[in-house]
């Protein structure tokens, strides 16, 4: 599987080991993985919405594995 640089990016913020210091609330996941898709959100926010592993393991499952 090839990933884009972007996706790369994405995976090792999402792999960090930080504690918790966001949570996502389910109703919005579809509308912030937009705005992270389109670069609208700032990497250090990326990786602070990260610490939700429950948030990241969808947006992984939806948009950075094979289908």
């Amino acid at each position: 599987m090839s990933l884009s640089k972007q996706n790369r990016t994405i995976i090792t913020m999402g792999e960090n080991k930080q504690k918790m210091t966001r949570k996502v609330d389910t109703y919005e996941y579809e509308s912030l993985a937009e705005c992270i898709r389109s670069d609208q959100v700032p990497a250090s926010e990326i990786v602070e919405i990260f610490t939700d592993k429950t948030f990241y393991e969808w947006y992984k499952k939806k948009y950075l594995t094979n289908k």
